[in-house]
């Protein structure tokens, strides 16, 4: 393992780099918009601690001032949300913090047509146990769940060679570190390459990847990982493409050594309309069998996903998300669907719109996952699903989360099925009604379960109904007030009642 001299030097390059990557595009930006956000909130709650036995109740007040930066310009692009919440406990002063949000993705194109560098951030809260407590909102305490910020910086050159190919080559630095003793901070460097090009059949394309991958744990050890393939497609018509992969990859995952294996799969792409897509890629794999399988379809007013992946891991899908949610996509695609000629941006306003004045949130993920100090398996299901109508919003998600860790007993025994299983599965659904044009009443309802494959194994399962009445004041101010109760049981075992009312405005 590196020392943290290393550590700290490659998180502090990845930070210097983005800091040059983000102020230059205000240079560049035609369009661009910068918007200060104040939020005010208020929590009373029965359970502050989310303790099963001698329950603290308190009024936790949060004061949330962001900002919002969103640049489009010929050769830059950037996308930032940044949120300072200062909380402050009426009783419990003595648990008085401050949470960071951020989400931000900038590109430069740094040449013309050439040369590229990306750069993202994000800082979020992450939980360090599957089986610890699950926080209702941050206004609880809860030991359970740290800050996390993860900062990646990707120069990369793509184009035509000599007519002949499609070229890209890719370095990607990435730090991620957490304000937890019990986690562990993750420096990754990559390179990647890929050519892609064509045959005399016009229905006969081919494809080189390669890949090499160093991952340093602080609180475990290096991993290294290199990988490449040869895949050749065959398209039938418009709607049908089949293809065969072949490769090998190497990795010391389950060995102090390296070990290789051959790889070979196939996959399948279905396209019958621009409304239906579906994508399949399986393999086998150094774990077994490795696959993807992606499938949408929508209808004017609605919209339905399905994800199903089972590949490596080295952290939860939180860390280094900067995706505005799986409820912000789906009415982007509906919005976009129904609205051609309308530019990205003013869609984008639409959704934000439509999210705030329905009270349903971006992101409605119900399996966070939890921070791992090795590389896991993951097998990863999810469906997702929204309904738009005149007065009524529904949404649905549903996941199912199987994660394994990848290590040297693993390789000992050739076993990747049974140790080390942890499978988390849930569900959440948001009902919105518009009850005027300015006020909407929503209730959602989810659930979150932990457990092993072993008999008698430690289990933890959450369940929380949240009922909120949103109204707007202004077309930059609004305010709600809510409900809450959840029920947990198993390893961590509370309950809590709360109400909430809060009060935000854009300048």
């Amino acid at each position: 393992m590196k020392g943290c001299r290393e550590r700290c030097g490659l998180r502090s390059a990845v930070l210097l780099g983005l800091v040059p990557l983000f102020t230059a595009v205000p240079a560049h930006a035609e369009k661009w918009r910068i918007t200060p956000t104040l939020a005010v909130n208020e929590t009373l709650t029965d359970n502050v601690f989310l303790t099963s036995t001698n329950k603290t109740s308190d009024l936790v007040s949060a004061i949330s001032p962001g900002i919002a930066i969103e640049g489009t310009g010929s050769r830059a692009k950037l996308r930032l949300n940044y949120v300072l919440t200062e909380q402050l406990y009426a009783r419990e002063s003595n648990s008085n913090n401050h949470l960071n949000s951020l989400n931000a993705i900038g590109t430069i194109e740094a040449i013309e047509d050439l040369l590229f560098i990306d750069g993202t951030g994000t800082i979020s809260q992450q939980y360090l146990s599957a089986f610890g407590a699950v926080s209702p909102s941050t206004a609880n305490v809860n030991k359970n769940q740290t800050e996390t910020s993860s900062y990646a910086l990707s120069p990369y050159l793509k184009g035509r060679l000599l007519n002949w190919a499609d070229y890209l080559l890719r370095y990607r630095a990435t730090t991620t570190s957490s304000q937890s003793n019990l986690a562990s901070n993750l420096d990754t460097t990559e390179w990647t390459g890929a050519l892609k090009g064509g045959t005399r059949w016009n229905s006969v394309t081919w494809a080189l990847d390669a890949m090499s991958q160093h991952n340093d744990y602080s609180n475990g050890r290096t991993y290294d990982a290199s990988r490449y393939m040869v895949t050749l497609s065959y398209r039938f018509n418009p709607q049908i493409q089949v293809s065969l992969i072949g490769g090998q990859e190497s990795n010391d995952y389950v060995s102090l050594q390296q070990q290789s294996n051959f790889t070979r799969g196939g996959g399948f792409d279905w396209t019958p309309d621009n409304r239906t897509k579906l994508h399949a890629l399986v393999q086998n794999r150094f774990f077994g069998t490795g696959y993807n399988v992606e499938f949408s379809h929508r209808r004017p007013r609605s919209m339905f996903s399905f994800l199903a992946s089972k590949d490596v891991s080295l952290q939860p899908p939180g860390v280094g998300n900067t995706g505005q949610g799986n409820n912000y996509n789906a009415f982007y695609t509906i919005i976009s669907a129904a609205n051609p000629g309308l530019p990205p941006e003013a869609i984008a306003a639409q959704v934000a719109q439509l999210l705030l004045e329905s009270g349903v949130p971006a992101n409605s993920s119900v399996v966070d996952g939890y921070l791992t100090n090795r590389p896991n398996v993951q097998n990863l299901m999810q469906l997702t699903g929204a309904l738009m109508g005149v007065r009524n919003t529904v949404t649905f998600t549903a996941t199912r989360s199987e994660q394994q860790n990848l290590s040297l007993i693993n390789g000992a025994t050739n076993n990747f099925s049974l140790p080390n299983r942890t499978l988390q599965r849930g569900y959440g659904i948001v009902w919105s009604h518009k009850l005027s044009g300015i006020s909407s009443l929503s209730f959602a309802l989810n659930q979150q379960r932990s457990s092993t494959f072993t008999a008698n194994s430690p289990e933890t399962e959450t369940t929380g109904g949240y009922l909120v009445l949103s109204t707007s004041f202004s077309p930059n101010t609004s305010a709600n007030i809510g409900a809450r109760r959840v029920v947990s049981s198993g390893v961590s075992s509370y309950t809590e009642s709360a109400l909430t009312g809060g009060i935000s405005h854009r300048f």
